[in-house]
């Protein structure tokens, strides 16, 4: 029995020594080039440089709510949710701006009416595209309704303010 556990602790520590290896199959390969030494293939290494366009980056700063006169807008990490007083609409995606606090998301918009919504009856949903800038604690922005080529706005924002909705009777 002793002789087994040290047959299997020697093949144990064998095949750990192999797997730490540079010669394993997920590790990478080597390439010997004349007069040089052995180094990683990678495409990157091989690649020339180029020019990236600037990424736009998802503003966490500007997570919350933002209110003006006619709307709200409440920004969470994935998507958000607009509010004015005959409408509703969403951004469905990060909210992100370019370096300059310039932004252009799609979503949705939604136009309301007064009274009461009857029963099996869907609003109209638009395709929305929502254009505009921020300094991170004021906002401006406009809607356009891309099927019907409609536009609301501008809008004005404050960031923390809880906007001024009066909805439709």
């Amino acid at each position: 029995m002793r002789e087994i556990r040290c047959l299997l602790t020697l093949a144990a520590a064998v095949g750990l020594s192999l797997a730490c290896g540079d010669r394993t199959p997920t590790g990478p390969a080597l390439v010997q080039t004349e007069g040089a030494s052995a180094e990683a293939a990678s495409p990157a290494r091989a690649s020339s440089p180029r020019a990236l366009a600037p990424r736009q980056s998802v503003a966490n700063g500007l997570i919350g709510t933002w209110g003006g006169e006619h709307v709200r807008i409440t920004i969470g990490a994935a998507s958000s949710i607009l509010e004015y007083d005959c409408a509703h609409g969403s951004i469905d995606q990060p909210f992100a701006v370019n370096a300059a606090g310039g932004f252009t998301l799609t979503g949705t918009h939604v136009l309301e009416s007064g009274g009461p919504i009857r029963q099996g009856v869907e609003p109209v949903s638009h395709p929305a595209l929502y254009t505009g800038s921020t300094d991170g604690k004021t906002m401006t922005f406009t809607v356009t309704l891309t099927d019907i080529n409609q536009t609301f706005g501008p809008f004005a924002l404050v960031l923390d303010a809880p906007g001024r909705i009066v909805k439709c009777l």
